[in-house]
């Protein structure tokens, strides 16, 4: 396949709405393709020269500066100059200037602070919106080098997988008969914070100066400059990819792959590698082996010399050694070995509570918001929440949760109408006479449930699969409209998603899953302006035409 551009691509631009996106997607997917093939046959050359060809192409540009600017979830957050690209003249213009790698250097990361579960604060390192495009631009070139030599038990941060199938891989490794029942619950201190420059940069042969930049730039905290002499900011937009290729081989480590690079199931391995299975999501990992002294003789020190030659060490205090029948937490799930022979994945009783008091806290704090914006405002969180559970044991828990639900809400329904009788409150707020049940209904519209989440199996990616993989793409299409439809929150949804055959109607764009979740796509009315007549369409949140976040029509031009 050939990709052609036109040579007068920056200056035949008009506007940023005249774009066509589906042509830019196209173009970049093709050269990644090819990194792909080149990078899985072993031609470092040709995956150097393709690299190079893309981050000079205008529709790898283009896609950069959208991923920054309008898809990344903190596109409103300014670097140390204060400025964002909220606005297409702004991102229009940026394009523009050309966007090169020869001559750039990037500005420090602003340093700020975000609360962690255990009380403490984690810093992230925000980067100018510039350095956020470049290190996008970067990316879409690095990721399909990389992608067919990750390991195939390797799962956080990488394009068609997520936490749900570091849990699968983990279900299917325990769950069979005679497998191995201890397990390492391991975490690396500090993994971004301390990752070894020079080691890095000794795995990437392209690119070398631009990233050795990007990690030397400093941190500005309080108006001072401090330099940084290892490891990779949190929040940049490449710092995950750079964490997945320092820590890549750690798999390895323990016999999982042949020398074609074929994966070896634990109990086909040899020697003291027999048994043992790794499963790693970003910084997170566990590890199984048939005995505890496997894990503290064999697996420890092996791990231990492994992350010294990149500058880092396991958590004393999250690294710790299990038996299955006592289970472990991994990614807010709890997995154990029950007396009864079955292992059960299950919420993870922290998170659990966790959101039980996230809703209390929501209504206490809100005690005067009317109905129809509790609603509003609470029924995508509840979605969301059940979304990330629903492939585990759930069903018992999302009950417990609807009837804390129903609690809290009485309560603070009562609360509203203290001299209002029992029957007056529940038929006023719940409509009980009306056949409305015991949910939030505000005349109109009622509050999700936990338990209308259908619970059911997840389907683990295959293998070493990547969405770059060309002799894949009909699996991962299937993947992802399978996906599409099962997540979305209404049956309208999905009948939206059949008829525009997956694809945004204002951008023409597809629908990414692990870019929908939270909210990222929007229905919204489109007016016909010769008939008048409106329909109802499926957009990107990004692609939401007007400028007031909360209206719920618009018009928008014809496709």
């Amino acid at each position: 396949m050939i990709i052609t551009e036109p040579t007068a691509g920056r200056g035949a631009l008009q506007s940023w709405t005249s774009i066509d996106w589906p042509a830019v997607e196209r173009n970049v997917r093709g050269l990644q393709e090819r990194i792909f093939r080149a990078s899985q046959n072993g031609e470092p050359a040709k995956v150097k020269n393709l690299q190079k060809l893309l981050v000079r192409s205008s529709s790898a540009k283009l896609l950069a500066i959208r991923k920054a600017t309008q898809i990344n979830r903190g596109k409103r957050t300014p670097g140390i100059d204060g400025v964002v690209c909220h606005v297409p003249p702004r991102r229009l213009a940026m394009f523009r200037k050309g966007l090169s790698l020869k001559g750039y250097r990037p500005k420090p990361v602003r340093r700020v602070y975000i609360p962690k579960g255990d009380g403490k604060e984690r810093p992230l390192g925000i980067p100018t919106m510039l350095d956020r495009v470049m290190q996008a631009l970067v990316k879409l070139a690095l990721e399909p080098e990389w992608e067919p030599r990750f390991e195939a038990n390797s799962y956080g941060f990488r394009p068609g997988r997520c936490t749900m199938d570091a849990i699968e891989a983990l279900h299917r490794t325990l769950s069979k008969p005679g497998s191995s029942q201890w397990v390492l619950d391991a975490d690396i201190a500090k993994c971004f914070d301390r990752i070894d420059h020079a080691a890095l940069l000794a795995r990437l042969p392209v690119f070398t100066n631009t990233i050795r930049r990007w990690l030397k730039a400093g941190v500005v905290e309080l108006g001072a400059l401090d330099p940084t002499t290892m490891g990779t900011p949190q929040g940049g937009i490449i710092s995950p990819l750079l964490a997945n290729i320092a820590l890549d081989g750690m798999e390895r480590l323990f016999g999982a792959e042949r020398a074609d690079g074929r994966h070896i199931t634990p109990c086909l391995r040899r020697g003291s590698n027999r048994g043992i299975n790794l499963v790693r999501y970003a910084d997170d990992f566990v590890v199984t082996a048939p005995s505890r002294e496997v894990l503290e003789g064999y697996v420890i020190p092996r791990l231990t010399e492994f992350l010294a030659g990149r500058g880092l060490e396991l958590s004393q205090a999250k690294t710790r050694i299990v038996h299955i029948d006592d289970g472990f937490d991994f990614l807010g799930f709890n997995l154990r070995h029950f007396p009864n022979g079955k292992l059960l994945v299950r919420p993870q009783k922290e998170k659990v509570a966790l959101h039980r008091r996230r809703l209390s806290a929501f209504f206490r704090s809100n005690r005067q918001l009317p109905t129809a914006e509790v609603i509003k405002q609470l029924s995508p969180v509840i979605r969301g929440w059940c979304n990330y559970y629903r492939y585990a044991g759930a069903k018992r828990t999302f009950g417990v949760l609807d009837h804390h639900v129903w609690q809290i809400t009485y309560k603070w329904a009562k609360r509203r109408h203290p001299r209002k009788n029992r029957r007056w409150v529940v038929n006023h707020y719940y409509g009980v006479d009306q056949g409305r049940g015991w949910d939030l209904w505000d005349g109109r519209n009622r509050l999700a449930r936990h338990n209308e989440t259908r619970v059911s199996r997840f389907v683990k990616v295959r293998g070493k699969a990547s969405p770059f993989d060309p002799s894949l793409r009909d699996y991962w299409e299937d993947r992802r409209t399978r996906r599409l439809v099962r997540e979305a929150s209404h049956f309208h949804r999905v009948h939206l998603l059949q008829r525009q055959a997956g694809r945004c109607a204002a951008c023409k764009a597809v629908f990414d899953p692990d870019l929908e979740q939270g909210g990222n796509t929007n229905v919204v009315v489109r007016r016909d302006s010769v008939t008048g007549d409106t329909t109802r369409v499926l957009v990107h949140r990004w692609c939401r035409p007007g400028r007031t976040p909360r209206s719920t029509s618009y018009a928008l031009a014809d496709a």
